[in-house]
């Protein structure tokens, strides 16, 4: 038997070699209760072996386990997606080359699994460039039971921790303080791209940073009227439409809509002359009476988990030709099928109309298409609803000046930003395998991307486990 010592925090400082803010049990647990972040480090003989990251409203755990020398080297990323239990999102390893080389140095070569949540897998390795191939992650290694507080040798067992086992937690003495942190967080649960303040992007006079030079909304710029008959909404390139583009999984009632461009205008200095331009920062269907959102969330096209997405990451639609579009799906059947039809609108986009139209007499859709701001990416929509839940508006937002950042005279943003908690399990679980041997698994999984990539292994120090 392994005896391990537990201690609670707000978590493990590399530099300082420490755990900060230490708390006691009963702090641990409160914040456990209110979903409020906190962290486990287990530790034997003064040193860390590994650190649990716990936020339980966020439905968040990750587990970082160290190596011989005090550094995190292996690093499970857990989401709940179904009540109760943990999707692997990410898994990553770093593989040191000396014994003193630093913690998650950029010369260490790293390791990363991402796991969708039907097990379909990337596999990265960047070590003298970045080579990534894919596979399918069975359930039983990607997935957990959620632990109830105390019961941590659920995410972690002897084995993983190259301990003699059964483990035997011990707490550590009692704290001189009782986690009153300082300064800014050791970390935080992964936060998904949050909407800015939207609506102002279409109030004249409000006032945003942008590469840290202010800007400022000018008069909207209506777009047109946007006949959707089905009600099914898409929002894509249309020089690159196909049959494949699906709606977004909320949709409107059918009915003619009025589209709106938001736009700024920016004021730089060049060569020691002042230059002023105009920018695109938004488009806006506008569903409702334009009563103010009282709440946003990510419009979401079908199979799309908002929380297996990292910090400030989204789900967009992609373009290529520097253009966007709103559609009905009826829309979208004319569009692939006149073969030219979406080049030709995409081109001419910025013509003599800023946002052309195309029209299909058969079914009485349009698309209206509208310049992508800074050209081509990905860009997200957000859906606006009002207090009774109603959709409002849809916004496709060009990402073009940081709307999270307002300034004066620009009114706060009251409504609130949605997101789902996980629900419970509509098929029977299915058994997990031991954490030891899903760590097989994963080194079984690197040692054979290695191979693909024909890439010697990096030296892991002496003594790492």
């Amino acid at each position: 038997m392994s005896s391990v010592e537990v201690v609670y925090g707000e978590g493990w400082c590399a530099v300082r070699r420490a755990v900060v803010s230490p708390m006691s049990e009963g702090e641990a647990r409160r914040r456990h209760t209110a979903g409020d972040p906190y962290a486990v480090v287990l530790r034997a003989g003064g040193q860390p072996l590994a650190e649990l990251r716990i936020a339980g409203r966020s439905g968040y755990v990750g587990l970082l386990l160290f190596d011989a020398h005090g550094r995190r080297h292996r690093e499970y990323d857990y989401v709940e997606l179904r009540r109760g239990r943990l999707h692997l999102r990410r898994h990553r390893q770093w593989l040191y080359r000396t014994p003193d080389e630093a913690e998650q140095s950029e010369q260490a070569a790293h390791f990363t699994l991402t796991i969708e949540a039907d097990g379909r897998t990337r596999r990265s390795l960047d070590h003298r460039g970045l080579f990534e191939t894919s596979t399918h992650l069975s359930a039983e290694h990607r997935s957990l039971p959620l632990a109830d507080f105390g019961e941590w040798t659920g995410y972690v067992d002897a084995d993983l921790l190259g301990l003699p086992g059964p483990l035997a937690l011990v707490p550590a003495p009692a704290p001189e303080t009782d986690g009153q942190a300082g300064g800014a967080p050791l970390w935080s649960p992964p936060a998904p791209l949050a909407p800015g303040h939207l609506e102002a992007l279409f109030v004249p006079g409000s006032r945003f940073t942008s590469d840290d030079e202010p800007v400022t909304v000018i008069e909207p710029e209506a777009a047109g009227n946007l006949r959707l008959p089905t009600g099914r909404v898409i929002v894509a390139d249309p020089s690159v439409l196909s049959a494949r583009d699906e709606p977004l999984t909320v949709s409107v009632p059918p009915g003619t809509y009025p589209l709106v461009l938001g736009k700024v205008e920016i004021r730089s200095e060049w060569d020691g002359e002042e230059m002023t331009w105009e920018q695109i920062t938004a488009a806006m269907l506008v569903v409702g009476d334009r009563r103010p959102a009282a709440t946003w969330e990510p419009a979401l096209l079908p199979g799309q988990e908002p929380r297996l997405l990292g910090d400030r990451q989204y789900y967009g639609f992609g373009v290529d030709s520097g253009t966007g579009a709103f559609l009905d799906i009826a829309a979208r059947d004319a569009l692939v099928a006149d073969r030219n039809a979406g080049a030709d609108l995409a081109t001419a986009v910025g013509g003599e109309v800023t946002c052309p139209e195309f029209r299909d007499p058969a079914s009485g859709a349009n698309a209206i298409a509208f310049p992508s701001g800074d050209g081509d990416g990905s860009y997200p929509v957000w859906i606006g609803r009002d207090h009774d839940g109603e959709v409002t508006c849809l916004i496709a937002d060009m990402l073009t000046v940081d709307s999270r950042h307002p300034l004066p005279p620009t009114e706060e943003s009251t409504a609130v930003v949605l997101t789902s908690s996980a629900p419970p399990a509509d098929v029977p679980l299915p058994a997990t395998a031991p954490p030891a041997e899903t760590a097989l698994l994963f080194a079984e999984l690197l040692a054979a991307t290695v191979a693909m990539a024909r890439r010697p292994l990096p030296g892991q120090g002496q003594g790492a486990k």
